[in-house]
């Protein structure tokens, strides 16, 4: 099956197609970037980011953080009944809410695109959001 040449698919890191640009009339395309992964690890000047493991969904409003703990700077929300890509956990700082304490936060895209931390205890699962172990953040 031949792939229309109106389109250029872009493989990102995660193994994901995304449509990249659309030929002009002069023929030629246009590429974008593959901007969340670029973000990502802007965000954590890391290049061996973890993989994706799916998603997870949060059960309640949480602040999306720049590190494992309520004294990192808020980058944003994850919202209630939304599913989000999460990478890795880390342990970090203890959070109770609900009448649970844990001191897991995990790894997550928000729907900006952006790597961020948010408390375990907001998302569905067990008390590491169904993230295997090996999937510690380094």
């Amino acid at each position: 099956m031949r792939t229309p040449k109106s389109r250029k698919a872009v493989a990102l890191t995660t193994g994901a197609l995304v449509l990249a640009g659309v030929l002009g009339a002069a023929g030629t395309a246009s590429a974008a970037p593959a901007e969340t992964d670029r973000t990502a690890r802007a965000a954590f000047s890391d290049p061996t980011l973890p993989p994706v493991y799916g998603s997870r969904k949060v059960w309640k409003d949480v602040n999306h953080r720049t590190g494992p703990s309520g004294s990192y700077s808020i980058i944003g929300k994850l919202y209630a009944g939304n599913s989000y890509a999460v990478s890795c956990w880390k342990y970090g700082e203890s959070v109770t809410a609900e009448g649970t304490t844990n001191n897991v936060w995990i790894l997550a895209r928000n729907g900006s695109g952006r790597w961020g931390y948010s408390s375990a205890i907001y998302f569905s699962g067990d008390k590491y959001a169904n993230l295997p172990q090996s999937a510690k953040c380094p």
